[in-house]
């Protein structure tokens, strides 16, 4: 009997209600995870190293609705707040026409 879970990430697309991004999967669970709690790009989508002292949670959810509705109650409030809405400013590198 295991007591520890070691998951195989694969890359995987959320598009729901017309939001778009790339998280994590689990292949074995199906499992999706947080892209903003475990850093998705250094953790499974290789797009960045991994950065000294943040704070990792684990996260993780059956559906994309209840990825959506974790990212919009926890991270969009708070001290998140400014990070996701700098993000969103801009897309692709261009800022975003308002």
């Amino acid at each position: 009997m295991a007591y520890t879970w070691e998951p195989k990430w694969e890359e995987y697309i959320v598009e729901i209600d017309g939001i778009k991004f790339k998280t994590c999967r689990d292949k074995i669970t199906g499992m999706i995870a947080c892209p903003i709690c475990i850093h998705a790009a250094s953790k499974c989508l290789g797009l960045e190293k991994e950065p000294f002292g943040y704070n990792y949670e684990n996260s993780f959810f059956f559906s994309e609705h209840d990825l959506i509705i974790h990212i919009r109650e926890y991270h969009a409030r708070g001290n998140n707040r400014s990070i996701i809405l700098s993000n969103i400013k801009t897309v692709r590198g261009k800022e975003r026409k308002k």
